[in-house]
């Protein structure tokens, strides 16, 4: 009999997917409800538009205590090669955010739903990685529909579950 495999928590932060129409309710939130709803993992959820709120809810995963229970963090945002957008002016980069978790990502999954934002040197993916200690980064290296992305984003989730979390459980998924 296999061991029964741990459920992986995620931890989402959205982005507004609309910076002009503030009355906008899209949102991955109910993805993650099916995924709750289906007994496959839990969720922690949260929408922010700055980059204080970003930062707010990032410290909040940091936590050991957190991102135990919550080892996928997900950041769904609008995005650009290398860049997630808080708003249609204001990015973060891949950088910024290494060096905002520093080692806090160990062992842990972050994944970028998010346009492009991994369309960058593999150099680059590599060296947020092995600053970060995340075991992936994973997430679109070209612009993609938003109701594709968010079925792919449930399949991957999904498909996460179903494994161990170390490079070994990850590299039978992709």
């Amino acid at each position: 009999m296999a061991a029964k495999i741990k459920k992986k928590g995620i931890y989402c932060i959205e982005g507004l997917w609309d910076h002009v129409n503030i009355q906008d309710e899209t949102t991955v939130l109910p993805i993650l409800d099916l995924l709750e709803k289906k007994n496959y993992c839990d969720h922690i959820y949260h929408d922010c538009a700055t980059k204080s709120e970003l930062e707010y809810f990032l410290e909040k995963w940091k936590k050991k205590t957190v991102n135990e229970k919550y080892p996928i963090l997900y950041l769904a945002f609008h995005g650009d090669p290398g860049y997630i957008f808080l708003t249609h002016e204001d990015k973060y980069s891949l950088t910024q955010l290494a060096e905002f978790l520093g080692d806090k990502a160990t062992g842990k999954i972050i994944y970028f739903g998010s346009c492009s934002t991994l369309n960058i040197d593999k150099r680059k993916i590599n060296s947020f990685l092995e600053t970060t200690g995340a075991i992936a980064a994973i997430g679109y290296k070209r612009d993609i529909d938003w109701i594709q992305s968010t079925a792919c984003d449930l399949f991957v989730f999904e498909a996460l579950q179903s494994d161990s979390l170390d490079t070994k459980g990850q590299t039978k998924l992709f």
